[in-house]
């Protein structure tokens, strides 16, 4: 999938978001500024309105509470600054994903992709053509 603007991003995290289920973990890969954190804006703006989404990369998780019959939670993560699995296991990463009641966003995924869940869904952030302003997504259940 191309994706031509930023509309085109929210338009594709809008879509995304409403046909999530609890339980759903996404593994964002992308290089620096490839649009992960704009994704993850738009897909948590679907249930939130106008709240102020920022890549958590100093505190590694950021949870935001859902008003939905189904969704709870939805966790986003950060782990470029990961050092070890011990940091995982210190933030209480693997309760968070086992929360059947939770959307988990994990960007820079592929660091820790051997401790995503089996049926995590990842999607790529790719630039399309050297076009600064293009991306080409591409999206693969593990």
């Amino acid at each position: 999938m191309i994706i031509n603007n930023i509309n085109d991003t929210k338009s594709f995290a809008e879509d995304l978001a409403k046909n999530t289920k609890a339980g759903t973990t996404y593994g964002l890969i992308g290089n620096l500024a490839a649009g992960k954190t704009t994704f993850t804006k738009y897909f948590i703006n679907y249930f939130i309105k106008n709240i102020e989404v920022i890549s958590p990369t100093f505190n590694i998780v950021k949870t935001y509470n859902i008003d939905n019959s189904n969704i709870k939670y939805i966790n986003h993560f950060d782990v470029y600054r990961l050092k070890n699995d011990d940091e995982l296991i210190e933030i209480g990463f693997y309760d968070y994903i086992s929360d059947q009641y939770s959307i988990n966003i994990v960007e820079w995924a592929d660091m820790i992709k051997d401790k995503l869940p089996d049926n995590t869904i990842f999607i790529e952030f790719k630039y399309y053509n050297n076009d600064i302003n293009k991306r080409e997504i591409l999206i693969d259940g593990k």
